[in-house]
């Protein structure tokens, strides 16, 4: 409760900065491209790839929900839990990231799944800080080698290749060494500053997290995860591939993984809910880094935007009233626990 008091001032600060984010990139956007002619390519789109691209983020909604479960600890009764039951609660956490600040969906999602399955609700937030971990060190390499492949400018290859090389350390050190030993040592050093005792509730909370993050048979978890999330973002990519397509446009599938890729990193930068602006400024620019008309790329931008968001949303929203729950409720209550336990959103 004591860090409460300081979260509507924070929430209030980082939902003030998203949308100028948003607003600025919403701004160079339709300062730098012919916004008439990218109406006309989407107003001409060719609906067949566009249906198609409903059936690539099925797959990506179910890949996803099989990874999750992979990392989550296992429940009281031992066995698995049914994706069933995962893949309305990935929904929501998507519904939340769509229509709330800051990300809470991550935070709502495993607050919901905790509370749901009965689960330690620290070990329920360290499995997500680990899928989001492993996911995003997976598309740095990705990114890396689509650079490469596409001949991108000089920069992008060795801002891809430093990322690259992070990546690869992560998922080495979550290999061999884990977070528990490297908490257990934090936790160590606490002990010993002036006025330990009052640290201590939180260090087990610590611990607690690093036990979800290392939980799940490590080491063959985290390589399965890292598969299925070059899966999942190969999907991406082809959602791209739909995209242009419909628009009259072709680019390769390297092409569209570095699109694909940069526009999801690209989202880790403040923004309006449901990354409006962000999103189409990322792949709008990389679409024409890479040869792109600039109307053509913009028009890929808002159609990938769209149909990646609106209909995790929509199936987000369905699954709220299946399962009776408020999205407002589930924030509160996840922006709570997640003030009381070591993970930010």
């Amino acid at each position: 409760m004591v860090g409460s008091g300081h979260r509507p001032g924070r929430g209030a600060v980082l939902r003030a900065i998203g949308l100028a984010a948003s607003i600025a990139a919403v701004i160079l956007v339709v300062r730098s491209v012919d916004v008439a002619e990218t109406g006309r390519l989407l107003a001409a789109a060719n609906p067949m790839p566009i249906a198609a691209c409903l059936f690539v983020v099925a797959a990506q909604v179910t890949l996803r929900s099989v990874r999750w479960r992979l990392l989550l600890p296992a429940p009281p009764a031992g066995a698995h839990i049914p994706l069933r039951r995962i893949v309305p609660v990935l929904l929501i956490g998507y519904l939340g990231n769509a229509v709330l600040p800051a990300r809470l969906g991550e935070p709502i999602r495993a607050y919901l799944v905790a509370r749901r399955e009965r689960l330690d609700a620290a070990e329920a937030f360290g499995s997500v800080v680990l899928e989001r971990v492993v996911d995003t060190a997976t598309l740095a390499l990705i990114v890396f080698g689509a650079a490469w492949a596409v001949g991108a400018p000089a920069w992008v290859v060795q801002a891809g290749a430093g990322a690259a090389i992070v990546a690869g350390g992560v998922l080495l050190a979550l290999l061999t060494v884990g977070l528990t030993p490297i908490a257990r040592r934090g936790v160590g050093l606490a002990a010993r500053l002036p006025g330990h005792d009052r640290a201590l509730p939180l260090a087990a909370r610590v611990m607690d997290f690093a036990r979800g993050v290392d939980r799940p048979s490590r080491s063959r978890a985290i390589v399965v995860a890292a598969c299925l999330s070059a899966a999942c973002w190969a999907l991406d990519a082809t959602t791209f591939l739909l995209v242009a397509r419909a628009v009259g446009t072709s680019i390769s599938p390297a092409t569209a993984m570095l699109i694909s890729g940069i526009t999801v990193l690209g989202t880790a930068v403040p923004s309006a809910p449901g990354y409006v602006g962000t999103y189409d400024l990322a792949a709008a620019a990389t679409g024409v880094a890479l040869g792109l008309p600039a109307s053509a790329a913009l028009a890929v931008a808002i159609l990938s935007h769209v149909i990646t968001v609106v209909p995790t949303a929509v199936g987000g929203g369905i699954s709220l009233l299946a399962l009776d729950a408020r999205l407002g409720r589930l924030a509160s209550a996840a922006e709570i626990e997640d003030g009381a336990s070591p993970v930010g959103t």
